[in-house]
């Protein structure tokens, strides 16, 4: 049986974290004010009409074709399913053995209903294993905001079509800011390692931490925070969880 393909940490995650990708704007749904498409063969990015902050995901996969390929391989895998319980039994076979921390959606998002309910079922197979995702589809989390296994934590991502549904519902969000200022004048702590993300219950703010599209205003401040030394991810020491 195949299986899907899963990564492990990177500058920003510890090695505790594995993580899983699919193709960044063609899997996100409700992406708006961050969508940028790699086009699959030829890999070209495209931003959308809306696009003020480019999504590093998508940057990526035009940067590195092998992650471009591995992205769209979990796509495809996926769309074999036929039914929540045979998607989630494709995740769950596949997940790294022994798995600590999960992260899906490092590229991509919940692309629709039945992924969102089969990675939520994955979590109650495993509840001995912390799930935590960023997402902008809201209305698949609200559907079952009721019943979301207490080891998968969700934070909404402000920027997309679904924006106006977070407040009221009073979901935990990160925002993308441009400078330490502006996460200041919202009241928002800076997370830059996922802690905020995984264990944390305010809402926070996420520093732009990849190239912007010449000319615009997210490349002033993206520049301007490299200037400051503080573009990117920070580097952290790793500490294990339990759950």
């Amino acid at each position: 049986m195949n299986k899907l393909t899963f990564g492990q940490g990177n500058s920003k995650l510890d090695r505790f974290t594995d993580t899983f990708s699919l193709p960044a704007g063609w899997t996100c749904p409700g992406a708006k004010y961050c969508l940028s498409q790699c086009n699959r063969t030829t890999g070209k990015l495209q931003d959308g009409k809306d696009c003020q902050f480019r999504c590093s995901a998508a940057f990526a996969e035009t940067l590195y074709k092998n992650v471009r390929v591995s992205r769209w391989y979990n796509l495809d895998l996926l769309k074999t399913c036929k039914s929540v319980k045979t998607t989630a039994e494709l995740i769950g076979t596949s997940l790294p053995s022994g798995a600590i921390k999960v992260r899906p959606g490092v590229s991509g998002d919940f692309y629709n209903q039945s992924y969102f309910d089969a990675w939520m079922n994955v979590a109650r197979e495993y509840p001995n294993t912390l799930f935590y995702a960023y997402t902008k589809s809201i209305p698949f989390w609200l559907k079952r905001k009721n019943s979301i296994p207490k080891n998968f934590v969700l934070t909404a991502s402000y920027g997309g079509k679904f924006d106006a549904l977070i407040r009221p519902n009073n979901l935990k969000y990160a925002m993308v800011v441009y400078s330490v200022q502006e996460a200041k004048a919202l009241g928002l702590e800076i997370d830059h390692d996922d802690s905020h993300a995984f264990s944390g219950k305010k809402s926070f703010a996420l520093l732009l931490h990849s190239m912007q599209p010449a000319g615009t205003e997210a490349c002033e401040a993206y520049t301007e925070l490299k200037r400051q030394g503080i573009a990117g991810y920070v580097k952290h020491k790793a500490k294990r969880l339990t759950i």
